[in-house]
């Protein structure tokens, strides 16, 4: 059973908390509202960055700090600083992310980003339940040995395929509840996500029962599947390069320490250099999976002592290797 501390972190991960008085907390974080810019449903207002300093050195003298009235999202059109609201209390007070929501909460009525009380949401009438994976089946022998997979790990994910179109079935799934929100199906130079517009940045794909020292991330779900098919335990995969703050707060409540497997290329480069400066800081230890004596792309492309040598190896992103 989970404790009432497991419920808040599980919430504040999945949830985006905004105080019904928005202009009101920012006073309360020693941010001063210079000007309102009213739209049809939600006002803008500005500020000067609070973060400025720390990120550039410097104060930030032309206010360039906007905070949406409605949705809470903050953003610097300066230095780039930006997230939830919940954030912005994170770091102004030093809490911890279960601290700042209670603080939102605290300070009047609350609601989240997906709260839309001009427009009351709709439950989908096509809504997916597990009955829809029955047109799937688990992977041939063939196609698992052409990744290097294991049927047990994908009996363990969760992963189906489709005989018709021999594509791979990876379900997408709610990451507090396990509840099935769809899938994505990848073939060769194919790839969609069913339904359209589902919300996989709000999840991982990977054993999200899982809870450990140290957990790898990676950015193809199939990658995931070698990993665990190879022992690496606490695999994960964000479905792509991007990489959402509620990913990184998923991560950040099952790990002690991350190690950051995205792709060697240019996107997963940036991405990988994005999350160390943001998260490091806030108090989530990180490494690099080694690359340095492969041309592998990422993980499923390493044969099994490559990929597992790389897990091992996974470093300091200052340290430097001869």
């Amino acid at each position: 059973m989970n404790s009432p501390t497991d419920f808040w972190e599980n919430l504040a991960a999945f949830s985006n908390p905004v105080p019904q008085d928005v202009a009101g907390a920012l006073h309360r974080l020693g941010i001063d509202v210079l000007r309102e810019v009213n739209g049809e449903e939600s006002t803008e207002l500005l500020a000067r960055c609070p973060a400025h300093l720390a990120l550039t050195g410097r104060a930030d003298r032309r206010p360039s700090f906007s905070v949406n009235s409605a949705t809470g999202l903050f953003h610097c059109f300066s230095c780039g600083y930006s997230g939830p609201f919940v954030q912005l209390v994170e770091d102004g007070l030093g809490y911890s992310r279960i601290d700042a929501f209670r603080w939102v909460a605290r300070h009047g009525v609350y609601r989240t980003q997906d709260d839309q009380q001009h427009t009351p949401r709709k439950e989908p009438e096509d809504r997916i339940t597990e009955a829809a994976l029955a047109l799937f089946e688990p992977p041939p022998t063939r196609a698992l040995e052409s990744r290097g997979l294991t049927a047990e790990s994908c009996a363990a994910l969760g992963v189906l395929w489709c005989p018709v179109k021999k594509h791979w079935i990876l379900p997408i799934r709610d990451p507090l509840t396990g509840e099935l929100w769809g899938w994505q199906e990848k073939g060769k130079r194919f790839f969609r996500n069913y339904p359209p517009g589902i919300f996989k940045s709000r999840t991982l794909f990977g054993d999200l029962s899982w809870q450990g020292h140290k957990a790898l991330l990676l950015e193809s779900p199939l990658d995931t599947v070698r990993a665990h098919s190879l022992g690496i335990p606490g695999a994960f995969a964000a479905f792509g390069a991007h990489v959402s703050e509620a990913q990184m707060r998923l991560l950040k409540s099952r790990c002690a320490i991350l190690v950051l497997g995205l792709d060697n290329d240019e996107a997963g480069n940036t991405s990988r250099d994005r999350i160390y400066a943001r998260w490091r800081p806030r108090g989530l230890p990180m490494r690099f999976l080694d690359y340095t004596h492969t041309r592998a792309k990422d993980l499923g492309d390493m044969d099994d002592e490559a990929a597992q040598a790389a897990y091992a190896s996974a470093c300091h992103p200052w340290r430097r290797r001869r």
